[in-house]
């Protein structure tokens, strides 16, 4: 069987054919970022929960499966700010989880950097979602001048 499949592909790349070739696992798409807040409307300070919670990230499973988000990791362009997905978190199928800078409860669908001052910059900032060292999505925010004449500081990745 190993014998006739080398030989079809010497046949195939002899005449010219195209040889299909699996894609490798990790190529596969399975976290995005959805929506990046990162000039949340109105004033920045003072800082209050309500306003840090208005600056988010939201990362969209776009697979048919749960994923575990143990060891996933997101930080802004400098690598000053990481917030570290809780060891226990999964993200169900096709569902979204909204991370929000300031503090409050953990649920399924909204979770809580916790920070004290504001991660994002509001002119221009890098989002990155990394699994280790691995580079698994990013998104660039930067602001027009539409969006701070309307104050409407938000990419949609």
């Amino acid at each position: 069987m190993r014998r006739l499949a080398s030989l079809l592909v010497v046949t195939a790349v002899s005449t010219g054919m195209a040889v299909p070739l699996a894609a490798p696992a990790h190529a596969a798409t399975t976290l995005k970022f959805a929506r990046f807040y990162a000039d949340q409307p109105g004033s920045d300070t003072p800082y209050t929960t309500t306003r840090l919670n208005r600056e988010y990230i939201q990362v969209k499973n776009v697979t048919r499966k749960t994923i575990s988000l143990s060891g996933y990791l997101i930080h802004d362009r400098k690598n000053y700010h990481v917030y570290r997905f809780p060891t226990t978190f999964r993200l169900g199928a096709g569902k979204t989880v909204t991370v929000h800078t300031g503090k409050g409860r953990n649920t399924s669908a909204n979770l809580y950097w916790g920070m004290r001052s504001m991660v994002w910059n509001n002119t221009l900032d890098t989002a990155y979602l990394m699994k280790g060292r691995t580079k698994v999505a990013t998104c660039t925010y930067k602001q027009t001048a539409t969006q701070k004449r309307l104050k409407t500081g938000y990419k949609n990745c």
